[in-house]
């Protein structure tokens, strides 16, 4: 027992690290279970897209639930700068949803949704130089009135491409092609090749003859 009396001040030591290190662990355990169940969070994503047929751009949102719990929406939008635009309707409207459904993302689930560009060109705001973009965010508040908001800044550059194209006066990517000639035009053209074409056989034919 003389060895455990010499050694009690570096077991107390080794035992007092150990109870440390059981309550870190017991701690991140505990914290982990909270983000997963009790906190709900909302992450977003924005994508600049192009349809592979048509090669129109437009973009693509997504708002996911990272928790256990599903979260009901009543607003969704587009900040740009400090201004916010409500997009709820017309993700209904989009959706074939109701105009007073409820929108609930699901839990460890997300909701998505598209806009072009016609569609982002209503976020923009009126400033002294007309329209102005502005650090854009995809943003949504549940029912208790908490706002979760992240950046898209993909979307901001296809918002940006298009709001210059239209201050060009460009038409958007994937537009209208340009009308092919009527068929009254098409006779006209070949007629005249016809007629030529029928010309040099009958040179070549009085040649043989001769």
């Amino acid at each position: 027992m003389e060895w455990l009396n010499n050694g009690a001040g570096l077991i107390a030591l080794i035992s007092a690290i150990l109870t440390t290190v059981l309550l870190i662990v017991v701690i991140c355990i505990v914290w982990g279970l909270r983000n997963r169940i009790a906190v709900q969070k909302l992450n977003f994503l924005g994508f600049f897209s192009t349809d592979v047929e048509t090669r129109s751009n437009y973009a693509e949102l997504t708002i996911g639930n990272k928790s256990l719990n599903e979260v009901a929406v009543v607003e969704l939008g587009i900040r740009n700068g400090r201004v916010n635009f409500d997009l709820t309707q017309l993700y209904r409207k989009k959706c074939g949803l109701s105009p007073d459904v409820r929108i609930v993302v699901e839990q460890r689930s997300s909701l998505r949704f598209t806009l072009t560009e016609e569609e982002l060109l209503g976020v923009l705001v009126e400033g002294k130089k007309g329209k102005e973009l502005k650090k854009l965010r995809l943003y949504a508040v549940d029912l208790t009135g908490n706002l979760y908001k992240g950046t898209i800044p993909a979307v901001r550059k296809l918002l940006q491409q298009t709001l210059i194209r239209e201050k060009a006066g460009v038409p958007a990517a994937g537009g209208q092609r340009k009308p092919s000639a009527p068929a009254e035009t098409v006779r006209e053209i070949a007629a005249p090749a016809a007629e030529s074409v029928a010309e040099e056989k009958a040179e070549e034919e009085s040649r043989t003859d001769a």
